[in-house]
């Protein structure tokens, strides 16, 4: 009966679809309850899923024929399956709770359906890629969550810029995809004699792997291309800045805390449940995580769109999430099983963690664009006592994701320090991360000041957002308190989650390096609640304004007066020019994508077309590469 349990978020979301068809406006409340009922019932899919297995199978064709692999539908879900549905169903409790009074603002604009019929088949198809146990059902729910998910990003079918975005969105996870199928088809499964069941490969597929080496490096390849197109990991990431900040704000929560989330989960399937370790893995991963997190934080500090810099920021905790994956992976292969655990357990930590506050700073976004239309932070400002709970969540955010203690992304990220500074393979790597959490700091700083407390351009009408937007931002905000001063609580969890993948962690090994990683008891000391309190309260005398005198102020080389707003343009405004070389990278691959551009134009060639050339291309490139090196591998096709 524990079993069935996995079905009902499949019925309720189903129902929720096929009610969204209609125009009627009361159907976007029954929309979005529907949805975040089913996501209630996913979090106890997930609580259930760390306490036992869950499984359901189902015999759908009766085949003997190739076909037979997709004979049995299998859910399942293990410790590290649940701990990602418990990812997913809080995040999109939250972001269905929010979307019932926030998306009202689309009615008089946008066909609801686009939203209320795609919304639940999204969560919905999310939630089947993380329980089905089968390789080739997992490809048919991937391709739907890109084609469900990408109407969401053009929901705003008006807006040019919103459609271009889910076509390059589409384009780009779809050529990425082929990498996933081809791999899985033309390798995994002839090595498994086509059988598909999760359970299947991890007996047979290690020890094939171990003596076809050109077979597990095309592999590695194929999948990190796949997979870390989904995950925006640089340099394939440029459809998210452009994505993500055009899709409804409880959509955009989702797409960076959660769907750029299950290529990781993937990996993590693949590269530790499927694979042999090996340490050249794991610092090609790790050196995927460094470039993604440095690049993409360079640019979030540059931002004045308050979306597109969370959205730079969401490719950078990818990076955050790469890098200590990989070190944990090179670990594990050399034979270090406490510190490679440790890696591995950061690298979950902060996937939660990433989801939480990442989810909460993109709706504190959609209320101030709610109060006020707009998400330029050079017209935004001094929002903090019209909106207090928006801006307190705000900054609780804003904390979390810098790394500020006691909240939870300082713990994920003093594991990711403390694991990598370990070895000279990977200390530089912990240095570059250190360095980029003080440029996140910076960026966040400007999110924070540019919205709630620097004058605005000119005066700005806005009041607190409705109960059950701010419910579902306070909501967030408490966990991502408790989860940095109670550490141990998603700690316990992610112990069992690498456990059913072969990863053993002890919790209780931490405790030997109290002052590397974090205390069992999850209290800190003195000095570091005492910081925290100071930080605080120089935030809070910044929000209130002085009764004294009012005296020029000092900024970029030159007096101004108070009252005058500082565009958020003038926001580090020489750091372009001190760090030049890393922006003249950045420039000159997107001045090749519109020389490319140009030049299919001069034959007549639109982007959009080139786009799906491009796709065509890679596809066949794949089948080429796959192939040649399959068969110098010895698999016979």
């Amino acid at each position: 009966m524990e079993a069935q349990i996995l079905l009902l978020p499949i019925g309720i979301l189903i129902i929720a679809a096929l009610i969204g068809l209609s125009k009627a406006k009361v159907v976007l409340k029954i929309v979005n309850m529907l949805s975040a009922v089913s996501s209630g019932v996913i979090i106890y899919d997930g609580v259930l899923g760390l306490k036992t297995t869950i499984e359901l199978k189902y015999n759908l064709f009766n085949s003997s024929s190739f076909f037979a692999s997709l004979d049995y539908l299998v859910f399942r879900v293990d410790a590290l399956s649940a701990f990602f549905l418990l990812i997913l169903g809080i995040l999109s409790l939250c972001a269905s709770v929010y979307g019932i009074k926030y998306m009202e603002r689309y009615f008089e604009r946008e066909d609801m359906r686009v939203y209320t019929f795609n919304y639940p088949l999204f969560i919905l198809t999310m939630y089947l890629v993380v329980i089905c146990w089968n390789l080739l059902w997992f490809i048919i729910f991937w391709e739907l969550m890109t084609l469900f998910s990408q109407f969401l990003v053009a929901f705003e079918q008006r807006k040019e810029k919103a459609v271009k975005a889910a076509f390059k969105y589409f384009c780009m996870t779809k050529a990425g995809a082929e990498f996933i199928v081809l791999a899985l088809i033309l390798i995994i499964l002839k090595a498994t004699n086509f059988n598909a069941n999760y359970s299947e490969i991890a007996n047979v597929l290690p020890a094939y792997l171990s003596v076809h080496s050109a077979t597990l490096y095309t592999l590695t390849f194929a999948l990190l291309i796949g997979l870390g197109v989904k995950a925006a990991m640089v340099p394939l990431h440029s459809w998210l800045p452009d994505a993500h900040p055009e899709a409804p704000s409880n959509v955009s929560a989702l797409l960076s805390g959660i769907m750029i989330k299950l290529p990781i989960y993937m990996m993590f399937r693949f590269f530790l449940g499927f694979f042999p370790l090996k340490p050249e893995i794991g610092i090609v991963i790790a050196i995927f995580g460094i470039l993604t997190l440095f690049f993409s934080m360079m640019y979030a500090l540059l931002q004045k769109d308050s979306k597109r810099l969370l959205a730079f920021s969401s490719i950078d905790n990818i990076g955050y999430i790469l890098l200590p994956m990989g070190a944990g992976i090179y670990f594990l292969a050399n034979g270090s099983q406490l510190f490679g655990g440790i890696a591995l357990a950061a690298a979950l930590f902060h996937t939660m963690n990433h989801a939480f506050f990442k989810g909460l700073l993109f709706l504190t976004a959609g209320s101030v664009m709610y109060e006020t239309g707009t998400r330029d932070l050079n017209y935004l400002g001094s929002l903090a006592k019209k909106m207090p709970l928006t801006a307190f969540t705000a900054l609780i955010g804003s904390l979390a994701i810098a790394g500020i203690p006691p909240l939870n992304g300082f713990v994920s990220k003093w594991m990711i320090y403390i694991s990598t500074l370990t070895s000279p393979a990977t200390s530089l790597f912990g240095i570059i991360a250190i360095f980029i959490s003080a440029v996140t700091l910076g960026t966040f700083v400007k999110y924070f000041t540019a919205i709630f407390t620097k004058p605005p351009v000119k005066e700005i009408n806005a009041k607190e957002v409705p109960l059950l937007m701010s419910v579902s931002q306070l909501l967030l905000a408490l966990l991502c308190i408790v989860f940095g001063i109670y550490p141990f609580l998603p700690l316990k969890m992610i112990s069992q989650a690498l456990g059913s993948i072969g990863v053993q962690i002890h919790l209780d090994s931490l405790v030997v390096y109290p002052s590397l990683v974090v205390p069992k008891t999850g209290n800190y000391s003195p000095i570091i609640i005492f910081a925290f309190l100071l930080v605080s309260t120089l935030i809070v005398l910044l929000l209130i304004p002085s009764r004294g005198e009012v005296v020029p102020t000092w900024k970029t080389g030159r007096s101004e007066d108070l009252n005058m707003s500082m565009p958020a343009d003038a926001y580090y405004r020489d750091f372009r020019e001190v760090f030049r070389e890393v922006y003249t990278v950045g420039d000159a691959s997107k001045r090749f994508v519109q020389k490319i551009a140009e030049i299919g134009g001069m034959f007549g060639i639109k982007f959009e077309v080139l786009s799906y050339d491009l796709n065509s291309m890679l596809s066949i490139a794949m089948v080429l590469i796959v192939i040649l090196v399959a068969v110098l591998g010895g698999v016979e096709l």
